[in-house]
């Protein structure tokens, strides 16, 4: 209802001092507080708005002496015209974006072009019906006098909004001194330019708008042009100004003039809408930088940036723990500096692949040499960035995590070990000694054979000397075994006093030889006993060659077999399980 009185009061004042000869107000700025208020206010009452706005219209025009017919159209033309002005501009030009996009101001001038058309044709037809005025001339002079009262009134005064403060912190406003001296400085342009009648110096008015606006963006555009337009408007009603020479009607002077201010209206907008946005997005960039910055400072890990000549351009806080020594310091020098010579070579390579595009990441480790001296070996995973920039990333001192990899790599093996290995004589267990065996049977062209032989009456051994002899016994013949065979053979204790031998690469007659040998070496050995006799221990072994298409089990029963032969036929011998190959063995022998 506020909003209304005030329309009110501005349209008195408008017909009062604007209309002469009959005709609508030349000047008529009253609908823009109406536009205004519709697009800043959040509850804008639409049901209250639209009856009220009727009967002041009306009843201004009838103050005016206007037929009631004329009053109910000028009426019904305002209502038009203020409902289209605000659903277009916020249709095609939202509020939010002002004076923050340079194509605001033409989808503005545009839609307010369109509303303002549209009540004029209303106006025209009620001055025709009514006064019998010429239809044409009548929405000609309602558009000249409401168009410049929209475009440059709407615009001055959302700019002027105390209450909108977006923008306000994305740029340093000037000084309150400064800012009257742009104001100053406009009003003595203005002076200059509209109080003379002689020289038309309109052309002047652009540098101190361009400069205010430059200073004080929209809002300085905005005071700027109130300021010309309340200058200009008291030279022209008092007949003095560069229009005056224009021959015509005093109303097409008022016209001319409206249309010279929102001329340069118009064109110092899309200016402060770029500075505007120059400065959101600067502000965006500082902020984010900020927040890089906030959360690169409490990062464990180094973040760094090297230009193109492998020099630190930006190192974060925790480079001075990673290298010992401040980050000033580092800056501006080699990468490779701190890279210890071993390592130089392979991580320059990749790094001019890096720089030259021929791979655009990295990720490579590397020992450092710290300024104590220290050792600490570090993981750099780079990415290449502009051509001009060099590259980026994330250093990450990983000599903890390798002390604790290669701890449990020791830990892995030795449990491993363990597994696989007999405790009492150190060779492979029979877990170790069958994995072996299925590998070589995975290798189809691999030669291979078995010999299994157990200790001749140990069980005596044991009775007679105890355990512990038991024991040494064990391990020495182990070890007589050992030393007999080749070093890429297999002898393992499978069992308690059963050993097997995995012959590998030799064909029949070589294997057979071998196992031979295994047996005369262990019954001539002489074992030591503390505090005892020597003695002296034979071993049965049978052995059997892997045959095409043959697994393992039928291998090692075959083995067995021969073994169980050995034992009846006497034992300290071997016997072997291919028939052919024994015969054959018979005959060379």
């Amino acid at each position: 209802m506020l909003t209304c009185m005030v329309w009110c009061l501005v349209a008195i004042a408008s017909v009062a001092w604007t209309r002469h000869g009959g005709s609508s107000a030349m000047i008529w700025p009253a609908n823009a507080i109406l536009v205004t208020s519709a697009l800043c206010v959040r509850n804008f009452d639409w049901r209250l708005f639209p009856p009220l706005l009727l009967v002041l219209s009306t009843m201004v025009n009838l103050g005016d002496h206007r037929p009631w017919i004329t009053s109910v159209g000028f009426a019904s033309a305002n209502l038009t015209e203020i409902l289209l002005a605000v659903f277009l501009t916020r249709r095609f030009s939202p509020t939010s974006g002002f004076f923050e996009h340079p194509g605001w101001a033409f989808r503005f001038a545009v839609m307010t072009s369109v509303a303002v058309l549209c009540s004029a044709a209303i106006a025209g037809e009620a001055l025709y019906f009514s006064e019998g005025r010429d239809w044409l001339g009548g929405a000609m002079a309602w558009m000249m006098a409401h168009l410049p009262g929209l475009l440059i009134t709407v615009p001055v005064l959302l700019a002027l909004n105390p209450y909108d403060t977006k923008g306000d912190a994305d740029h340093e406003a000037p000084s309150p001194v400064v800012a009257g001296g742009l104001m100053a400085l406009v009003a003595g342009a203005a002076i200059m330019v509209y109080g003379q009648s002689h020289y038309p110096f309109q052309f002047l008015l652009l540098p101190p708008l361009l400069l205010a606006t430059y200073h004080l963006y929209a809002k300085g555009a905005a005071l700027a042009v109130a300021i010309i337009a309340m200058i200009g408007s008291y030279f022209i009603f008092t007949d003095i100004g560069p229009v005056m020479p224009f021959h015509g009607p005093d109303s097409l002077r008022i016209y001319i003039f409206q249309l010279d201010l929102a001329t340069i209206f118009f064109c110092a907008l899309p200016l402060g809408a770029v500075l505007t946005q120059r400065d959101q997005k600067a502000a965006l960039a500082e902020r984010r930088l900020r927040d890089f910055r906030h959360l690169a400072d409490r990062v464990g890990d180094v973040l760094f940036r090297v230009d193109a000549f492998g020099r630190w351009s930006y190192l974060n806080p925790a480079s001075e723990q990673l290298f010992g020594v401040p980050v000033e310091y580092r800056l501006g020098q080699h990468m490779l500096e701190s890279i210890i010579p071993e390592d130089r070579v392979a991580l320059s390579r990749a790094l001019a692949e890096l720089v030259s595009g021929s791979r655009e990441d990295l990720r490579q480790v590397v020992s450092i040499c710290r300024r104590d001296g220290t050792i600490r070996h570090v993981e750099i995973l780079a990415h290449r960035l502009d051509e001009d920039l060099g590259y980026g990333g994330l250093i990450r001192d990983v000599t903890d995590q390798m002390t604790q990899d290669e701890q449990n790599r020791q830990i892995a093996e030795a449990n491993e070990h363990a597994a696989n290995t007999d405790e009492l004589t150190g060779l492979p267990n029979r877990r170790a000694f069958f994995q072996a065996l299925h590998a070589c049977l995975a290798e189809d062209a691999a030669k291979i054979a078995v010999a299994i032989f157990d200790l001749d009456h140990f069980k005596l051994v044991n009775d007679r000397y105890g355990h512990p002899i038991g024991d040494v016994v064990l391990r020495r013949v182990a070890s007589t075994v050992l030393a007999a065979v080749r070093d890429g053979d297999m002898v393992a204790r499978i069992g308690g006093e059963e050993f097997a031998v995995l012959i590998i690469d030799q064909n029949p007659e070589h294997a057979i030889g071998l196992a031979r040998r295994l047996v005369r070496a262990v019954s001539a050995d002489s074992i030591a006993i503390p505090s005892g006799p020597i003695l002296h221990v034979t071993i049965s072994m049978g052995i059997a060659s892997h045959q095409p298409g043959e697994d393992h089990a039928t291998l090692i029963e075959r083995a067995d077999q021969a073994l169980y032969a050995a034992k009846h036929g006497g034992r300290n011998r071997l016997m072997i399980a291919d028939a052919a190959v024994a015969a054959q063995s018979a005959e060379g022998a």
